[in-house]
Parts: C-alpha cells; structure tokens; sequence
C-alpha cells in the first residue's frame, strides 16, 4: 500500500512536469559541449571532472557523486545522464580522489602535511605523489572525500559568478555510497554559513548570514544509498534529518522493483524523515521510487536505458526546481568568509579563510556531520 502511494505520487509529479515546464521541452537539446575541468581540493588533491554547460542561462548545478570503487569521468551511464540533463541544468561530474582519473596529487607537500592523509593511506609520505582508492585505510578515510565534494561546489559557485549556471538551486545526484557521501556533505551545508555585512556599518564586524548554506540545495536524488562507508555504519536517518526532516529538502530514494534490501531501506528512511507528518506540504517532494522493470540492479546501474530511470529523474527534478528553485545571485566566494555552527549549536567556527586559500573551505574530516 505504502509502494503504491509512492508511485502514485511520483505519477502526480510527472504530469506536473508535463504541464509546468512546457517552456522547457522546447529547449535546446544540449548546451556546449562537454568541457574536461580539474578542481584541486583544500588539500592540494587534484580532481578531474566534465562540466556540462547548459544552453540555458543561469541554469540550476547538478552535482552527480559515483560510487566508492567506480568512476564517472567517461563512463557511459554517468556521461549519458548528464547529456540527458544538460538542456535544463548545467551538470558536474569528477572522480573522487584515488579514483579513474583523480589520483595525481597536485601538492605532495601541502597533501602530506594533513594528518589524516598520513594516517588513512597505506604507504603515505611526501615521495608519494599518486593515490589509489585501494590505498585507503577504510574505516578511517572515507569521510574525508567530501573535501571532494566541497571543492566541487567551490568551483561551481565560481562559475555561477560567471553566469554559467545557478548554485543557489543546487542538485545532487549520487550513487550507492557516493550518496552517502552526499548525504554528509549535505549535512555540513547546513551547519555552514556566510559572513555578511553587519547592518550598522563597516564600522561593525560582519555577522552570520541567517539562511545556512544548506538552503542552495534545492533537491536530492539518491539511487540505492549505502548505509555503510567501508566497515563504518552511517545512519542515513540521522544524516539527513537537518536537511529533510526539518527542512524539507526535495530527495527522491530509488531502487530496483526487486531489490528488497534496497525497498526495505528506502521505505524506512522515508518514513523516519515524514514520520506522523508525512502528508505534511513540506514532505510533498520526499519519495521512496521503485524503478520498475522487474529489476535488481543497484546504484548507476538503474541508469540503464530500458528502465527509464533517466526520464523520471529529468520529470522529478523539471517540478522541484519549479515549486522550489531559487533565483540566481553572485555568490563571491573566493572573498568570502564562511563559518561552522560547531555541534550544530550557536557556537561559530571558521571554514574559510581567504588569506590561506581563496578557492576552497578550510579542510575538514567531516566526521562531525555524520549520523551514527
């Protein structure tokens, strides 16, 4: 019965899309071509990606995350979704860290200073100037990707300040535990926030903006989410719960119709987000979706053409950013200062210095953020 409303909902959604967004189906079909970009993380990673530029101005920035052990640059399935995509948002994809094409270090000696690079890779020292994923000491590094991501977004915000997309409606799109990785990422957005101009005067010293990072992320498709980050339990429930539950942020779960695991774990998530409240307006775009195709495949591999995935997410995402988008403005980044709300409490925390780098948030293990 729960299955059912689901998919009764996502229905609704879709012909929502077919009604409101008509504007948008006559839209080129395909922006610029796709242009090979290299993004050096806080710690002097150097990470390679494909930014898809839409034809669209100011177009909503879809991030999409591949799974722990995979890779995104070239690969069919991760290319094919966001060429599908590209007429409406303008989309990024990179390989993480120690994967396909990001395991050149770009700085050894600023990568090496990091204790957690010493500590959570096989092998590590100033000599090693390379990285496999198979090198990371598992139960201890993996939070530290999303220093990936954050970098990701640091480089999409400088494009938005060129009118090359719009971060402040943000996407993001992840695969098994590249979700999960998301999932983390997200939950720092929303203990993150800009220092602003105080009010009285320059005389005064800036204060913290009152809207959290975390509103830019206008919605989340996550496509068999991991509970687990190698060995280490991640309670997606708990992850999430700043940005769904008590924020509402748009996030679809999907999983293969016959994949029990993965419905099991979608069906409950979903519930512990909504709880009582689940027919709440707030919750309207927070679904569990089964792609159908009598079909136990997991993560990108839903991508497969014959199932349809690709569609339903462009006719999912066509009405979220709609109802929910937020309208372009500069985002000044690299001036800007950002600070932490440490524990999630009052107390602020710098994320940002200028002075030491412009480009990036100060590193972090993010292992605050995560939900055990």
């Amino acid at each position: 019965m729960i299955c059912l409303f689901r998919r009764m909902s996502i229905a609704a959604l879709v012909a929502l899309a077919l009604i409101g967004s008509c504007g948008q189906v006559g839209a080129q079909a395909g922006g610029n071509q796709a242009e090979p970009v290299k993004i050096t993380t806080a710690d002097g990673m150097d990470l390679h990606g494909t930014f898809y530029a839409s034809a669209k101005p100011k177009a909503p920035a879809v991030i999409i995350l591949h799974a722990l052990g995979d890779s995104a640059v070239g690969k069919q399935k991760y290319t094919a979704l966001a060429e599908a995509l590209q007429p409406n948002y303008s989309v990024l994809l990179f390989d993480f860290r120690g994967h396909g094409k990001s395991k050149e270090i770009g700085s050894p000696e600023k990568f090496w200073a990091i204790d957690a690079n010493r500590t959570g890779i096989k092998g590590g020292g100033p000599k090693k100037v390379s990285l496999e994923h198979s090198e990371f000491v598992k139960d201890k590094y993996y939070p530290v990707l999303v220093n990936d991501i954050a970098a990701a977004k640091a480089y999409l915000d400088r494009r938005n300040d060129s009118g090359e997309c719009n971060t402040g409606s943000t996407i993001l799109i992840g695969a098994e535990t590249g979700a999960t990785l998301g999932a983390i990422w997200l939950n720092s957005q929303w203990n993150l926030t800009r220092m602003v101009a105080n009010p009285n005067g320059p005389m005064f010293p800036p204060q913290p903006s009152p809207s959290p990072e975390g509103k830019d992320v206008v919605a989340c498709v996550w496509l068999s989410p991991a509970s687990k980050l190698g060995p280490s339990a991640v309670k997606l429930s708990t992850t999430l719960d700043m940005a769904v539950r008590v924020n509402g942020t748009a996030t679809v779960l999907m999983y293969g119709d016959k994949d029990e695991s993965g419905k099991t774990l979608a069906l409950a998530l979903t519930r512990a987000l909504t709880g009582k409240e689940k027919d709440d307006p707030k919750y309207k775009y927070v679904q569990a979706y089964a792609v159908e195709g009598n079909t136990k495949l997991v993560g990108i591999s839903l991508l497969q053409k014959s199932l349809g995935t690709d569609k339903a997410i462009s006719e999912y995402l066509g009405v979220v950013v709609e109802k929910r988008g937020n309208e372009w403005a500069k985002r000044d980044f690299r001036t800007s200062m950002y600070m932490w709300r440490a524990g999630g409490g009052g107390n602020l925390v710098p994320a940002k210095d200028p002075r030491i780098d412009m480009n990036n948030l100060l590193f972090d293990r993010y292992d605050q953020f995560i939900g055990r």
